[in-house]
C-alpha cells in the first residue's frame, strides 16, 4: 500500500492492541476499519494530559488534502476519501474511506484526538451539563412515546404551565425584546465556539478580571431547552415592561439586572470556578419588575392544548418558591434567578415611584391646579 500524500510505501506496524499503516516520510498513519478505535482504547490509559484552554477552543486541524484541494485516495481500495469530523464536534478533520471504512490520520492528528478524548476540566463540566440536558431530551422523548408511539404531537400538554404572553394588549410593538431574542438565537447557531469565552466565571469577577463577561454572559446558553425556556420567559414578560417603560429604558434596566444577577451568583460563590452562561437572570429581574409594575395583570399559559390566564401574583410568586427550594450547590445559577429577581421587584418600585411609563393626570377642566 502507498501513502496518498507522498506515494511512498507504507510499513505496517502491528503492535499488541491494533494494527497500522504508517508514512515514515510523511508521518500519516492509515488505520483499517475498526483499529483506530483499538488504539484510542489504549491511549486512553495514559496519565491525564492537562490541555490549555486555548488549544480546545476554535482548534482545527484541517488539512488541504483532506479538505478537497486535492482528492486523497485510500491507501487500501483506492476509493476518494471523505473528510470526517472525528467525534461530529472535535473539529479534528480525518480521511475516510467510504468503502472500506479505513481512516487516514495525519501526523500529530492522533495527540489532537486524545486531547479532545480527554478533554480540559472546564470543558467536561460544560459536558456535563449538555449530557444532562441530552438526558432530559431523552427522557422526554420517551414520555411523548408513551402517550402515543404514532402520533407525538399529543405530548403537547408536557409544555403545561409554560408562559407564552401577557394576557393584556400592547400599546407598541416590543422591537426591544424581539430583538434581544432574535440576537440569542443568531449567537446561539452562528457564534457558539466563542461562549466559553462569554461565560462569567465568579473567581475571575472577584479579582477584578473580565468584568465585561457580566454582560456578554446573558447572550449565551449551554443548549437549545436552555435557550428556548429563556426566551419563552423573556417574549412573555418583556414585552409588557418594554410597553410600559420604553425601547432603550428596557434594553438598560434588562442589562443592568443582568449584571446585578451575575453579581449575586458571584457573592454566593457556590462554583467560583466554574463558567456561567445564560439569561435567565436577567429575565428573572424582568419578571421581578412586571410584577410590582403590574400586580393584578395576568399571564397566559399553555394548559392542555389552549392558554389560559393565570394571575401574575400566583404565577410568579409559585416561580420564586420553586427557586429558592433549589440547592445553591446545584449546576442552576439558583442566587442569579433570585438575586435578579429581587433586584427587579426594586427597580420595579423605583419605576412606580417616579411614574415611569404612567400616563399623565388629566387637570379637572374649569378647575384650578
Amino acid at each position: 500500500m502507498f501513502c496518498p500524500q507522498c506515494k511512498q510505501t507504507l510499513r505496517v506496524v502491528e503492535e499488541e492492541a491494533f494494527r497500522a499503516l504508517l508514512c515514515e516520510t510523511c508521518g500519516g498513519v492509515f488505520y483499517p476499519e475498526g483499529e483506530f478505535r483499538k488504539h484510542l482504547e489504549l491511549v486512553k490509559t495514559r496519565p491525564q494530559e492537562q490541555v490549555p484552554l486555548n488549544e480546545l477552543i476554535g482548534r482545527k486541524a484541517l488539512s488541504p488534502l483532506i479538505a478537497g484541494t486535492l482528492p486523497m485516495p485510500c491507501p487500501a481500495c483506492e476509493t476518494p476519501m471523505k473528510p470526517f469530523n472525528y467525534g461530529y464536534d472535535s473539529n479534528v478533520m480525518l480521511g475516510k474511506c467510504p468503502k472500506c471504512g479505513g481512516l487516514w490520520v495525519e501526523e500529530g492528528q492522533i495527540d489532537q484526538v486524545v486531547r479532545y478524548i480527554k478533554g480540559h476540566p472546564v470543558l467536561d463540566r460544560l459536558a456535563d451539563g449538555l449530557m444532562d440536558e441530552q438526558r432530559e431530551k431523552q427522557a422526554f422523548e420517551r414520555t411523548v412515546e408513551r402517550v402515543s408511539p404514532k402520533r407525538s404531537f399529543l405530548a403537547i400538554p408536557l409544555f403545561t404551565f409554560v408562559p407564552v404572553s401577557d394576557a393584556d394588549e400592547l400599546q407598541v410593538r416590543p422591537v426591544m425584546t424581539w430583538g434581544l431574542v432574535t440576537l440569542n438565537v443568531l449567537l446561539f447557531l452562528f457564534a457558539r465556539r466563542y461562549f466559553l469565552d462569554m461565560a462569567m466565571v465568579p473567581s475571575e469577577i472577584l479579582r477584578g478580571e473580565r468584568l465585561h463577561t457580566l454582560v456578554t454572559s446573558q447572550f449565551a446558553h449551554v443548549g437549545l431547552w436552555h435557550l428556548l425556556g429563556n426566551m419563552l420567559f423573556l417574549h412573555a414578560f418583556g414585552t409588557r415592561v418594554e410597553d410600559r417603560i420604553g425601547r432603550w429604558r428596557f434594553l438598560g434596566t434588562y442589562l443592568m439586572l443582568g449584571v446585578v444577577a451575575g453579581l449575586a451568583h458571584v457573592f454566593v460563590g457556590a462554583h467560583p470556578d466554574e463558567p456561567c452562561l445564560g439569561a435567565s437572570g436577567a429575565i428573572g429581574g424582568i419578571m421581578g419588575a412586571y410584577l410590582l409594575l403590574f400586580p393584578t395583570s395576568s399571564v397566559r399559559v399553555v394548559l392542555l392544548y389552549t392558554t389560559v390566564p393565570i394571575p401574575a401574583i400566583i404565577y410568579l410568586g409559585a416561580w420564586f418558591v420553586m427557586q429558592t427550594l433549589i440547592p445553591f450547590t446545584s449546576n442552576v445559577a439558583v442566587a442569579a434567578h433570585i438575586g435578579g429577581f429581587l433586584a427587579g421587584m426594586v427597580a420595579g418600585v423605583v419605576m412606580r415611584y417616579l411614574g415611569v411609563g404612567e400616563p399623565a393626570r388629566a387637570r379637572p377642566e374649569g378647575g384650578a391646579d
